[in-house]
């Protein structure tokens, strides 16, 4: 089944833009489902149908669910059972395959949800679902009395029925694979023949799992990196000297694809104070998990995929350091803006879309001649599953690029910075 591009709220907007004297072709985005809480990864299954998970958008804290926090100045997170599984019908309706799954987010706001993460299909047409956690896990089964968080499952589609292969939490809780603070918040998987490579964005690592019910077979903790203080810049923080922040970052996956050369590709969000032009984006060896950077120079990426022709697309969350344009507690304050950056395997990088509706995403996946994204995917009620066809000529982005490496060429260049939109958007949060 194909899925067409009309949708609940029909939005197709195109561009142009100029080199020299010769005008790039306008690339084309879509709305295909409106309306979603927290939406973040996507998979098409078999049949071709769409399926997306949605977060949901937490609870209320009545119960007493609720824990600190770590990235949204010890906002109260709250679990409630209103995550889902969801699938994306040809006329944009949406069908809902699993309900009732915990949902972890900021309270009351309901933004920057936890709970369920990905969904991923392998070559036999099994179904395989992802959760997060975003916090401490060792008050997942306590306090949250969440057990169902940061966790892989295998699903049956048909029952909901939800079978455990991998337990990250428990993991992070026993083994601190990183070394750092006491953080789980698995993010995105991608699957490669009989296993399943999970990044955990609050671990700072990358698992590999067995499909065949054998656990976690290995992990790997992603390089830290030192920026100099002067790159930075810091938010108000209440008194807080910045000059004794760490200049060490941790590193946060967030999207992860399989390379064309079996290899596979991880992208970077960046830590505290998420500083602008430093996300890098990894090479990982499915093997024994080896990382090594192959490109840098972005702003908090939140996911990747590759064409058949072998251009990898890395999603810009947001174009500037989010804390310039969202308040903590998911207030909107400036412009959310992201990009979708296309790398060519000769390295060559080119801005496919900028703005212009593309706002605070996360997640893609390329299918059937167009990337698929979550849109809006941080925010309660206004998401949406958006569709970029970036098969039209676009504009090269200044600066050069660097030798092959490995799966391509990914070089690292200067970045095109758009001027901060003045006009404060309020929050659409339902």
């Amino acid at each position: 089944m194909k899925l067409k591009s009309f949708t609940l709220t029909l939005l197709t907007v195109c561009f142009t833009a100029v080199v020299g004297p010769k005008a790039a072709d306008a690339a084309t985005f879509s709305v295909i489902a409106n309306g979603l809480d927290n939406p973040r990864n996507i998979g098409f299954g078999p049949d071709g149908s769409l399926y997306v998970t949605e977060s949901g958008r937490g609870g209320d804290g009545t119960d007493g669910r609720c824990i600190p926090s770590p990235s949204a100045g010890y906002i109260p997170l709250c679990a409630a059972q209103n995550g889902s599984l969801s699938k994306i019908n040809p006329d944009g309706t949406k069908t809902t395959i699993i309900s009732n799954l915990t949902s972890l987010a900021l309270s009351p706001s309901g933004e920057q949800a936890a709970g369920p993460a990905d969904i991923k299909f392998d070559d036999k047409g099994n179904a395989y679902l992802l959760t997060g956690l975003a916090g401490d896990p060792t008050n997942r089964d306590t306090i949250l009395k969440s057990p169902d968080l940061g966790q892989l499952y295998k699903v049956d589609l048909n029952t909901g029925a939800l079978t455990s292969l991998a337990d990250f939490a428990a993991y992070e809780t026993k083994n601190n694979p990183d070394g750092t603070d006491l953080i789980s918040n698995p993010y995105a998987l991608a699957i490669k023949g009989d296993t399943a490579y999970v990044v955990d964005g609050g671990g700072n690592t990358i698992y590999s799992v067995g499909l065949d019910g054998s656990g976690i077979k290995n992990v790997a903790a992603f390089p830290q990196k030192v920026i100099d203080r002067n790159k930075l810049e810091f938010p108000d923080l209440g008194g807080t000297d910045p000059s004794t922040l760490p200049l060490t970052q941790q590193s946060v996956p967030t999207g992860i694809a399989v390379a064309p050369d079996g290899s596979l590709t991880v992208s970077e969000y960046t830590y505290f104070p998420y500083p602008e032009g430093e996300a890098r984006v990894f090479k990982v060896n499915s093997d024994d998990l080896s990382i090594q950077t192959i490109a840098d120079g972005f702003t908090q990426l939140t996911g990747v995929a590759y064409d058949p022709e072998g251009n990898l697309y890395a999603l810009q969350h947001i174009n500037h350091s989010e804390w310039k344009e969202i308040q903590q507690g998911g207030i909107i304050t400036g412009d959310i803006s992201g990009s979708l950056i296309k790398i060519a395997p000769d390295g060559t990088r080119t801005t496919v879309w900028k703005g212009d509706g593309l706002e605070a995403a996360s997640g893609i996946t390329y299918h059937d001649g167009s990337l698929y994204i979550s849109n809006r995917a941080r925010l309660a009620g206004t998401g949406q599953v958006i569709k970029i066809d970036p098969n039209a000529r676009k504009i090269p982005e200044s600066g050069s690029a660097i030798g092959l490496i490995a799966v391509g060429a990914l070089g690292a260049t200067s970045m095109i910075k758009r001027k901060r939109s003045k006009e404060l958007i309020k929050a659409e949060i339902a």
